[in-house]
This record gives structure tokens, sequence and C-alpha cells, in this order.
């Protein structure tokens, strides 16, 4: 028999699965800039997909989640809404270069675009953790 509380524990335990999906996701560079590092030269196009289908779907996952928990919805700070606007802007940063590669056709080095993705990204990441401890603090006080 289907209760409530087994609803409950599926969508909680997806919303897990949607977290660890993208630090998977992240931590899929490990390896390759463990290589990097090594001197070899491991392909980036056996990453990328890993690391956008743990991120990407993990994210989806989350937010699937959030929504059939019925979370609501908050009214968003200037802290999150900077802290999404960069990391949005970081994952933007692509678009020139995979354009540059896929229809250009001309060699383009993947370090020239990397430092200004990670900007932008970990940056973001930043904001929302400072907004999620400021707002933790005023929630406590």
């Amino acid at each position: 028999m289907v209760t409530e509380e087994k609803i409950t524990d599926m969508v909680l335990a997806r919303y897990r699965l949607g977290t660890v999906l993208v630090w998977l996701g992240v931590l899929t560079w490990l390896p390759f800039i463990v290589l990097r590092i090594a001197g070899g030269k491991p392909s980036l196009f056996l990453f990328l997909p890993v690391h956008l289908m743990g991120v990407v779907g993990g994210s989806r996952l989350r937010s699937w989640a959030r929504k059939e928990m019925s979370v609501p919805i908050v009214k968003k700070s200037l802290l999150q809404t900077l802290g999404h606007g960069s990391i949005f802007i970081g994952v933007l940063v692509w678009v020139p270069y995979f354009y540059l590669k896929a229809f250009v056709h001309q060699p383009v080095d993947v370090m020239n675009y990397l430092p200004y993705h990670l900007t932008g990204v970990l940056g973001g990441i930043a904001l929302l953790t400072i907004n999620y401890f400021i707002s933790r603090n005023n929630d406590v006080t």
C-alpha cells in the first residue's frame, strides 16, 4: 500500500539523488585534471558528457522533487540573484568556444575559456553560500 509517508520518502530520495548527481558531475573533472597534470592529453569529450549529465540531470531532479514537495518559492534576495546570474554567465562562456570549434572549425584552446567559466560558477556558488549563511542567521535571531 502506498502511503503519504512513502511518497514523501521517495521524493526526498529523488532530491538527494539529484544532489549526488550534481556532485558527481562536478567531481568528474578531478581525474581529468590529474591526467593533465601528469602530462596526459585526455579527451575533453569523454568527460564533458558525464559532467553535463550529472550537473544538468541532478539539478532537474532536485527541481522536480522541490515541486513535488510543494516547497514554497520564496522571494530571491539580491545575493541569490547575483549568484545565479554569475553561474549563468559562467556557463555562457562556452557558447563562443563551441561556436568556434563546431561551426567555424577553428582550433581553440579550452584553457582560454576555463578560467572564466570557473570564475563565474565558483563566484556564483560563493555568493549563494554567503546568502545561505546570512539567511540562516536571520532565521535564528
